[in-house]
């Protein structure tokens, strides 16, 4: 049996994680020691290491190009039907992201948690 994956270490992945994280963990010790919200456009410095990140674990997910037709099918179906539901979700939660005026009840189903009200 071959293993699926084999465990080699990848400078790149290392280098889009620590760019993620340079940009990510700052805002614990704001959210900790000032107890500061992070906003959705202070992650923008994130966004190109979050890409490359997804991008990586994509390629990982399909497989290499010598790899079986099925596997790599499989793989292709899964990141496909991911990369959908990332879009369907983009779409629903594009009027609150846009600040767009919707009814109360439109913005209520949006939200996830009754919290964030």
């Amino acid at each position: 049996m071959v293993a699926w994956y084999v465990a080699t270490r990848d400078w790149r992945a290392g280098a889009v994680l620590l760019g993620y994280a340079a940009g990510w963990l700052p805002w614990f010790y704001y959210a900790l020691a000032d107890n500061r919200t992070m906003y959705l456009f202070y992650a923008i410095a994130m966004v190109p290491f979050m890409i490359l990140a997804l991008t990586m674990v994509a390629g990982l997910i399909i497989g290499r190009a010598d790899a079986a037709p099925n596997r790599r099918a499989l793989g292709a179906a899964v990141v496909g039907a991911f990369t959908l539901l990332a879009l369907v979700n983009f779409w629903w939660l594009l009027p609150v992201l846009a600040a767009e005026v919707i009814p109360h009840s439109q913005w209520w189903a949006r939200m996830l948690f009754r919290s964030w009200a």
